[in-house]
């Protein structure tokens, strides 16, 4: 490689790492050290007194993460959802549809990791993006070897907090102080929902 194609090659990085942090809209926070610089109003609140167990969910895909990577955050996204009573049932039972993606990228301090929630009805309309990003120090070259149980229970809780928000403010979402709410679906545990 010559010495332009090399300066030219550390060019597109310094630009790539420059631009792709802006490309980003939700918050960045480093693991342990939590920083917020998202606006508040870009997020979905979660509503006082709403149930979310009446808005069921079917996550239908997610991509990016090698198979490793995406085992171990949808075994933390399934802790997190349970936890905030989402209720996870098959693609034809749920009233939202929940398409998923992982990215990571290498920056100076470490990695940036961000998710993008696309929330669909089933008549497959999209209600709802949800998006969020962390970073992570470290010095790996391959990000994702800096995906950490931490960093990643980070993630899942960040996606569960605003999937849980999103539905709160559903027709679904019952009001706990309007009298009687219904009972839980029976839920299962998270998985790839098929659409059989």
């Amino acid at each position: 490689m010559s010495a332009v194609e090399s300066a030219l090659s550390a060019l597109r990085l310094a630009l790539l790492a420059i631009l792709a942090p802006l490309a980003l809209a939700g918050c960045v926070e480093a693991v342990g050290e939590i920083t917020t610089d998202s606006d508040p109003r870009d997020r979905p609140a979660l509503r006082e007194g709403a149930r979310v167990a009446q808005a069921t969910v079917a996550l239908v895909s997610l991509s990016g993460p090698p198979a490793s990577v995406s085992a171990r955050f949808l075994d933390e996204l399934a802790r997190q959802t349970a936890a905030r009573d989402i209720v996870v049932v098959d693609a034809k039972k749920a009233r939202y549809l929940v398409e998923g993606y992982l990215s990571a990228a290498r920056d100076e301090r470490g990695a940036t990791f961000s998710y993008v929630w696309d929330v669909f009805t089933p008549d497959k309309h999209r209600a709802q993006r949800l998006d969020d990003a962390i970073t992570v120090t470290g010095s790996d070259d391959d990000p994702w070897a800096m995906a950490s149980d931490a960093a990643l229970a980070s993630l899942a809780s960040r996606s569960a907090d605003d999937l849980a928000a999103f539905l709160s403010n559903t027709p679904e979402a019952a009001l706990i102080a309007s009298g009687k709410p219904q009972p839980a679906p029976s839920a299962r545990t998270l998985s790839f929902a098929s659409e059989k």
